[in-house]
């Protein structure tokens, strides 16, 4: 198998790329990257490409697709930076992987993803999630995470004591609540590395309890 990554820089992608790497079934991954990456292995290809130019890429034939791609309105600087990377990026992502004859495609979005939504961050993602279904993928996974819980450098203290909270609580998250707990970013990770294993044709919403 063959497997094509974009946001591999990112929480989620990099535990993604890590499986797929030591994964003896995928053989070849190709990661779509601004710049060059420390990551160096015998199975990768790290590709840079502009995002903003992702219909000048050429086709790349692959089994499956994974789009890690996220930011923050924060990060971004902008509600408009922030949609041109988490809805405009993604969805490009998707229309190329079409056209280039990928079968899968696997994306993160976010619990609460609405299209309809008053919440810009949650409309932004169901825009996307609507758009990527329009594209007709044979098999597409959308993801929805609930609170990222990782340990990485830049989190902001608010965010830092909201997923500590989430840990000491998260016996409180049963039943129908369950969805609500916070989600290792190697969880997510590693659920989408599994599913493309065996993916089925269709459109599938995987919420978090469910990842």
């Amino acid at each position: 198998m063959k497997a094509i990554i974009a946001g591999a820089s990112g929480e989620v992608g990099k535990h993604l790329l890590n499986y797929l790497l030591e994964d003896v079934d995928y053989t070849e991954v190709v990661s779509l990257i601004r710049s060059s990456s420390m990551v160096q292995h015998q199975k990768l290809n790290n590709q840079a490409i502009d995002f903003d130019q992702v219909s000048d890429l050429p086709p790349i034939s692959a089994d499956a697709m994974f789009c890690c791609l996220g930011t923050t309105i924060k990060k971004a600087g902008s509600q408009a930076a922030f949609e041109l990377v988490d809805y405009k990026y993604v969805v490009n992502l998707a229309k190329w992987a079409k056209s280039a004859g990928v079968k899968q495609f696997h994306v993160v979005s976010a619990m609460g993803a609405n299209a309809n939504s008053s919440v810009f961050y949650n409309r932004v993602k169901g825009k996307m999630e609507q758009d990527v279904k329009q594209v007709g993928i044979d098999s597409t996974y959308v993801y929805r995470p609930s609170l990222l819980d990782s340990e990485r450098e830049e989190t902001r203290m608010g965010e830092r004591i909201g997923i500590v909270l989430f840990r000491l609580l998260k016996f409180l998250f049963v039943g129908s609540l369950k969805k609500y707990a916070s989600i290792k970013v190697q969880d997510v990770a590693h659920g989408m590395w599994r599913r493309s294993k065996d993916a089925q044709e269709g459109y599938f919403i995987i919420e978090s309890d469910k990842i």
